[in-house]
């Protein structure tokens, strides 16, 4: 099984026995802990609710934080479109590869999930209408905005720190606009070189972010099954394929940035668990790529830990070390080339600190976003979540003994996504619009419900879709 392919199906199509320990321990556990997370999806509504009505009367007094409707950076705007019907038969679908996940041979299973991201993401667009729904990278404050200011990359990025916060010598006219600013310069060269072979523009730059965004769909079920949850993995494609964090993933280059963390975790996992040399390497340039498409996902190295120490406690520390020694390889070959071509991470870093506070930040209260963001990202991914989260600390409390059991690693991984979001919560650099900036940690975080078995499984599919299409629906997304 180590030295097998990563499409191969070596369950042969058939579940696997999951090794959870006593039965009866997890029965117990689902009496003592299931109770309190029912209750956590009320509590979680009611924080929405409240970040609503606090945020609308911080707008009421003339605070200037850019919110039109709090927490979120969205306005109220019911309507419907062309992919309301079809974001309806993409659950539907979503409902029948549940009931088929664990008897599909397992290419099939994921293949399938991969293409119900795609048709889920690009029906939950089109709910907006084309181009409306799929020009959101567009707008001045975006990348592609400033790309006709690269002539050369080289210069680019040797100067890249020097126009990000404003000073006497830096104004308005040669600062970066606004994300460009807010992000490390591989995020805008990305768009630049996709410019440069031909496929400039707005609409080519949002097929790039569907398409990196649907790793995520991949990323999460391959990194549970390397993770030895291949039963929990079945479980989480469908909920994979249907995230609610699509909403604001599909144009968003906050979703490639998830693609790209998540993605580069999945190869990490399955080079330490099979010792594939390659695949470690792979997994190691793309995390190296994520730290340098987004200053926060320094924080996802909490998730890479989690997995690191799984692994070993799995198969031994000895067994493993090489593999994530390469992976460790692979991110310095990044960090060192960008380095070496005049990027410092750590002055870019310091100079969005100074930017951040000169702009918007610094009308936003930490006082309400301390809490408000938790409740934009509870509007992201579904009061749900809330549930998913007791759940996974029941299962840490209640199941001690079972270290191996997967109900046990799909906790940690999920509790590694909430713990990555909470950091950046209290760093003060995460005020409001959490419900983009956060999606990485929140797909993490996600997976905590492949706690869900059954009908339970089923209803909370449909819950969480349900949830991320009336919210589409409802509201006017600002990405």
């Amino acid at each position: 099984m180590a030295g097998g392919d990563l499409g191969s199906d070596d369950t042969g199509g058939k579940p696997v026995a999951e090794p959870t320990g006593n039965p009866a321990d997890a029965d117990r556990e689902g009496r003592q802990w299931q109770w309190v997370a029912v209750i956590a999806v009320p509590l979680a509504l009611i924080l929405i609710e409240l970040s609503r009505r606090v945020g609308r009367g911080l707008l009421d007094q003339g605070l200037p934080m850019v919110l039109p409707w709090p927490p979120l950076l969205a306005r109220w705007d019911p309507h419907t479109g062309w992919g309301t019907p079809l974001a309806v038969i993409c659950v539907l679908v979503g409902l029948l590869l549940q009931r088929r996940a664990a008897v599909l041979p397992w290419r099939r299973l994921l293949f399938a999930g991969w293409l119900l991201s795609l048709a889920w993401m690009m029906s939950l667009t089109l709910i907006d209408g084309f181009p409306a729904g799929w020009d959101a990278l567009r707008t001045p404050n975006e990348y592609l905005h400033d790309l006709p200011r690269i002539g050369d990359p080289l210069v680019f990025l040797r100067t890249f720190t020097d126009y990000i916060a404003f000073s006497p010598t830096v104004d308005g006219d040669t600062v970066w606009t606004t994300h460009v600013a807010a992000h490390p310069p591989l995020a805008t060269l990305v768009f630049w070189v996709l410019d440069q072979v031909g496929l400039g523009g707005w609409f080519w730059a949002g097929v790039l972010c569907v398409l990196a965004s649907s790793l995520v769909a991949v990323g999460l079920p391959i990194t549970l099954r390397e993770l030895d949850a291949p039963d929990a993995a079945r479980r989480m494609v469908p909920f994979a394929a249907l995230l609610p964090g699509a909403v604001w993933m599909a144009v968003s280059a906050d979703g490639l940035f998830a693609g790209v963390a998540v993605g580069g975790l999945a190869m990490a996992c399955r080079g330490a668990r099979r010792h594939r040399v390659g695949s470690s390497l792979a997994g190691g340039l793309l995390l190296g790529a994520a730290l340098y498409l987004n200053y926060g996902l320094v924080l996802f190295g909490l998730t890479v830990l989690v997995t690191v120490a799984l692994t070993a406690r799995r198969a031994g520390l000895r067994s493993v070390l090489l593999p994530w020694v390469v992976c460790v390889v692979g991110v310095l070959l990044v960090t060192g080339a960008l380095f070496a071509l005049g990027f410092n991470w750590f002055t870019g870093l310091a100079q969005l600190r100074i930017r951040y506070y000169q702009q918007t930040a610094a009308d936003r209260p930490f006082s309400y976003f301390v809490w408000a963001n938790l409740a934009a990202w509870l509007i992201a991914w579904t009061p749900l979540l809330a549930y998913a989260v007791v759940r996974a600390v029941g299962v840490l409390v209640a199941d001690r003994k079972a270290a191996g059991s997967q109900n046990r690693v799909v906790a940690l991984v999920a509790l590694s996504g909430v713990s990555a979001a909470l950091v950046a919560d209290l760093s003060a650099m995460s005020k409001a619009e959490t419900e983009r900036i956060w999606l990485t940690f929140g797909a993490v975080a996600y997976a905590g419900l492949a706690l869900l078995r059954g009908r339970g499984a089923a209803l909370g599919l449909v819950l969480c879709a349900g949830w991320a299409i009336m919210v589409n629906s409802l509201l006017g997304i600002g990405w």
